[in-house]
């Protein structure tokens, strides 16, 4: 493998502790590599405005790729782009679970748009910014720069929404995964080809740096895009099977033990970054 110029981080699960923090042998051995011109690039489903505050744990200037590779800005922009659901796509959406809009929430602009007084509080694991607002079928405000739709539904409810948004829209962009709130499933609409793996694709062409020169750790479904994409992919001993499975290294140890700064300095040793 050729050396290291990219370093892609996930953050819950992986580059953050359970209590939110880093550990200081991952933040000191990222300083370095910071140092040494390797860039670092922070790769979450989170929204911008619920990660920005981990530059200032981390200590020195990052690239971002927010809300699962819908929200870039690279070092030195001064403004982020965005990539959006087909406007079509969202109102078609909307208007087929009119009748189950308190499950529904649509990220736009970095912003949390719910559709209900009381959001469940489990949309607050994407960010903390929201806004209550008013769908309707004749206005277009709603639906010209939304990011992602994510529906929080009680599985049964979750898996009947699922076939029905198929049926009707056969090539939209849907997944669906267990939700942390047990009992609970989280859908989330992205924009078509839009996910971890191109975001991290998207900011190494702006780079300038070739995906072979790229290592990704992480730990749950949605970075196994950006596990294809790297030229190396790390998982915790903590990561879900099926991420295990897809990573060329799996640690033995979790994000709570410096995984990352244990697994880099083995690289080092190599000589690979």
């Amino acid at each position: 493998m050729p050396k290291i110029r990219l370093v892609a981080l996930d953050l819950d699960g992986t580059l953050l502790r359970r209590n939110k923090t880093i550990g200081e042998a991952t933040r000191r051995i990222l300083n370095n590599l910071h140092e040494q011109g390797v860039e670092i690039v922070l790769v979450t489903g989170r929204m911008y405005h619920y990660t920005k505050h981990v530059q200032e744990l981390l200590g020195f200037p990052v690239n971002f790729v927010c809300t699962d590779g819908a929200f870039l800005l690279p070092k030195g922009y001064s403004q982020p782009v965005f990539e959006s659901i087909n406007p079509e796509v969202t109102k078609v959406v909307l208007q087929t679970l009119k009748e189950h809009l308190n499950v529904v929430y649509t990220v736009s602009n970095d912003e949390i748009i719910s559709f209900c007084a009381q959001p469940d509080l489990e949309i607050r694991s994407w960010g903390f910014k929201l806004r209550q607002d008013d769908f309707c079928s004749d206005k277009d405000i709603n639906i010209k720069q939304i990011e992602q739709i994510i529906i929080i539904e009680q599985v049964v409810k979750a898996q009947k929404i699922y076939k029905n948004l198929k049926s009707i829209l056969p090539g939209i962009k849907l997944d669906m995964s267990p939700s942390l709130k047990s009992g609970y499933n989280q859908l989330i609409i992205r924009p078509d080809g839009v996910d971890k793996g191109s975001g991290l694709r998207s900011i190494a062409e702006r780079l300038k740096i070739d995906l072979r020169e790229t290592v990704a750790f992480g730990d749950w479904l949605n970075d196994l895009p950006m596990f294809k994409e790297a030229g190396l992919a790390i998982a915790p001993a903590s990561a879900v099977p099926e991420v295990r499975e897809q990573a060329d290294i799996v640690s033995d140890y979790s994000n709570d033990e410096d995984f990352i700064a244990i697994e880099i300095e083995k690289l080092l040793a190599e000589k690979i970054a």
